[in-house]
């Protein structure tokens, strides 16, 4: 895993495309912006969180037949230092996890997406 350098206002990644990796924050902060439906929702992340690695669930679920329909981007706040993690590296060490831990990062995740596609659409949470 190689750590990276981003000046304030880099993209760390962009859904426009499939992404190929993932990062862990080291130093600094960046802005999540995630777009469901017709609304934008914005977070801070910082220094110990993984920015990214939601990709992997939301590719599985979308091979499963259940999609997501969103648009994620990550903009540095300030300088950052991210360790770069290939989505190929997630992706093996979930499939090396015991079942019930993959079945939960599924679940967790999963219910996470729901939320926010619907507090992004304007539905009531059932």
């Amino acid at each position: 895993m190689d750590d990276l350098n981003f000046a304030k206002g880099a993209v760390l990644f962009d859904t426009t495309a499939p992404l190929e990796n993932a990062f862990f924050i080291l130093e600094g902060s960046v802005t999540l912006k995630m777009t469901m439906g017709e609304k934008t929702l914005s977070v801070v992340i910082g220094p110990n969180h993984f920015v990214g690695d939601a990709a992997v669930v939301i590719t599985h679920k979308t091979q499963g037949g259940e999609a997501y329909h969103y648009y994620a981007q990550a903009i540095a706040n300030e300088p950052v230092k991210a360790t770069l993690i290939p989505m190929k590296q997630i992706q093996d060490e979930l499939a090396q996890a015991p079942p019930l831990l993959r079945a939960w990062v599924a679940s967790f995740t999963g219910r996470v997406l729901k939320l926010i596609e619907q507090l992004t659409v304007g539905e009531s949470l059932k």
